[in-house]
């Protein structure tokens, strides 16, 4: 069984909004967490749901401070789980970091990352992105209490969406800004992704992503959580190519490079407040 896209729901309202102005992004800077990868994963806290460290390796690489993370993706490969009943290696990693203390309401990831040259996008594959809770995946719907998260996924011929798991959903994610961002292989590429969890009661949550500078789009009018004292904890570290059946397998032995992750609390009252406004709630 594929993981296709889900269409919006009457509680997920996915709203492309070129005409409004793209909201402000503070400038990079030490704030918050970060990390270069100098000195591996150590400064990543204890990590949760690990797996597929055996395809990592920390490289040197000019212009680009502290380390690379290179993650090996197998030919012939697709998600872990489907890897492991068919007593295949899991191919590619995953893992999540608590990095944000006591959590946040609102918050910012940014991180640079690299696809192989001629890297074939097949039908996509899971990204890193933010997550609050347990950070459901792999067809394990929220509830609207344990928790939501907000992976980014690459797409045919590289088109970029993200990927999120939120309540009232049927089985698998949420494909939001889907086609309003892209990869190119062989190119370092910066990531800024901010998410918003919404009031709870409201489905005022937002999710906006840019690209190298450039913003895609915000998706607006998300219902994320039902409990206030649900929030966003960290970074959700997931890569490889799948979807579960042999249509997402790589073809050809690649890799993905990851480089200067930064995370940081923002304030998204404002950001809210406006959109309850306009919703009425």
């Amino acid at each position: 069984m594929t993981e296709p896209p889900r269409p919006p729901t009457r509680r997920h309202a996915l709203l492309a909004l070129p005409a409004l102005a793209a909201p402000v992004l503070p400038a990079r800077g030490r704030s918050g967490w970060h990390s270069d990868f100098g000195a591996g994963l150590a400064d990543w806290g204890r990590l949760r749901d690990g797996w597929g460290f055996h395809n990592h390796r920390f490289l040197s690489e000019a212009g680009v401070p502290g380390q690379v993370l290179r993650v090996a993706l197998a030919r012939g490969s697709i998600d872990p789980g489907s890897m492991r009943r068919r007593g295949l290696p899991a191919s590619g990693t995953g893992f999540k970091a608590a990095v944000i203390g006591g959590g946040a309401n609102a918050a910012q990831l940014r991180y640079r990352l690299r696809f192989a040259p001629g890297f074939d996008f097949v039908r996509g594959g899971k990204l890193p992105g933010l997550y609050a809770g347990s950070g459901p995946s792999g067809g394990r719907v929220p509830d609207g209490r344990d928790g939501c998260s907000f992976r980014l996924m690459w797409r045919e011929q590289g088109q970029g969406e993200v990927y999120a798991y939120l309540p009232g959903l049927q089985r698998h994610g949420l494909s939001l800004l889907r086609g309003r961002f892209g990869f190119v292989p062989g190119r370092w590429h910066e990531v800024r992704q901010e998410v918003v969890l919404n009031a709870p009661g409201c489905a005022d949550g937002r999710v906006s992503l840019w690209l190298d500078g450039t913003w895609a789009g915000t998706a607006e009018g998300l219902h994320m959580r039902d409990d206030g004292s649900l929030r966003l904890d960290g970074v959700f570290v997931d890569l490889f190519f799948g979807g579960n059946d042999d249509s997402w397998a790589a073809r050809h032995d690649t890799h993905v490079d990851l480089a200067q992750f930064e995370v940081q609390a923002v304030d998204g009252r404002a950001a809210v407040a406006t959109i309850a406004a306009g919703t009425g709630c």
